[in-house]
């Protein structure tokens, strides 16, 4: 049996999935690839097949017929024989020495359930931002190498992408445990999946680069499946009914205000004329799993505005907001410009960085009453 299963999700991935898989084969014996061909029209498969000719640890499977990247990850799980596996995307790549790195964090006797590994993004314009997970672990008040959701309720802030994660495959059989259809999926499978694990281990070594280019992240397609993202932090919350542990469902309530904030605020995400729609929703969310103002209390500054502009259902404000900070980003920039070359291409990249989605897994500056 191998220790590790690395299950690879593919559709419209010809371009990028020979190298993802080049990444992978230098692992070592103690793994197996299934990549899983989601019914995609291009080249995937035939890339997949070329590598599996060539290399015993690698296999291809097929859904029956195209689903998404949630369920074919399902499908692929039921086909993973290794001890642990991992869920890794066609158009990514892992980082030397990750299998290493992950295989050592689950040998010993107190075998976690689940892995939370380090990752970095690279975007397309070739910008490399790397993860959270090593300033989290920093300040963790438990032990990284061993812990639970309870004792370290502020782990949900770090990215609930499933490739951050690498779960003991009976562990993840055994709760029953499946990715929803739809958009978002990842939400609801990360927190269910970090509420009924028993052990969890970080591991801060930079183990997983994050590809994004244009066009090929939802993060940066406009699609009114982005209200998917309701549904699914709905799941979440009828999941953690039956949890009264106060410090999760604070945490869990920060980490959702500060995301669908951030979805809101893109412009690349929600249609501008279904802003106020999405805003409500948002509202409603905000209102309803509120944990009150004694466990909880808005952030400082525009974060807080922001909150409490949810909180009073204020969509007109939030989007005069909105405007304000548009209106003097442009006049920074314009100022920018009759300063010359070198003060235009900092506030240039300056601005980038605000126009841009924020992909920062960790809310910034919110109080947490207490804490």
């Amino acid at each position: 049996m191998p220790s590790l299963s690395i299950v690879i999700p593919v559709y419209e991935a010809e371009a990028y999935l020979a190298g993802c898989l080049r990444t992978i084969v230098g692992g070592g014996d103690r793994l197996e690839v299934v990549v899983v061909d989601d019914c995609s029209p291009d080249g995937s498969r035939a890339v997949a097949e070329r590598f599996a000719a060539e290399d015993p640890r690698i296999r291809v499977v097929s859904t029956p017929e195209n689903a998404g990247s949630g369920p074919a990850r399902n499908f692929g799980l039921t086909q993973a024989t290794g001890d642990y596996v991992w869920f890794v995307d066609g158009d990514d790549e892992l980082k030397p020495g990750a299998v290493e790195r992950v295989l050592a964090a689950v040998e010993g006797p107190n075998r976690p359930d689940v892995v939370l590994v380090q990752h970095e993004k690279v975007r397309d314009t070739g910008a490399v931002e790397i993860g959270e997970l090593a300033d989290l672990a920093a300040r963790s008040p438990a032990d990284p190498a061993g812990f639970t959701l309870a004792e370290w309720p502020r782990i949900v802030d770090y990215t609930h992408t499933p490739w951050t994660k690498v779960s003991r495959r009976e562990f993840l059989t055994g709760i029953d445990l499946g990715f929803p259809a739809g958009w978002y999926t990842d939400i609801p499978w990360t927190y269910g999946l970090l509420r009924r694990a028993e052990r969890i281990a970080v591991v801060t070594e930079c183990c997983y680069q994050w590809r994004q280019r244009a066009g090929s992240s939802i993060t940066r397609t406009r699609d009114d499946r982005h209200f998917d993202v309701f549904t699914q932090w709905q799941r979440v919350w009828d999941d953690f009914e039956d949890v009264d542990d106060q410090g999760i469902r604070v945490a869990l309530f920060n980490h959702m205000v500060w995301h669908l904030l951030l979805v809101i605020g893109n412009t690349e995400r929600v249609d501008p004329k279904k802003r106020r729609e999405f805003f409500r929703r948002t509202s409603e969310l905000y209102r309803r799993y509120h944990p009150g103002p004694d466990a909880w209390r808005p952030a400082d500054g525009v974060t807080g505005l922001k909150q409490r502009l949810l909180a009073a259902r204020a969509y007109l404000g939030y989007e005069a907001l909105r405007q304000v900070y548009r209106l003097a980003r442009r006049v920074r920039h314009s100022e920018a410009k009759g300063r010359g070359p070198a003060s235009s291409a900092a506030e240039a990249a300056s601005d980038d960085a605000a126009e841009r989605p924020a992909e920062s897994t960790v809310p910034a500056g919110t109080r947490v009453a207490g804490g």
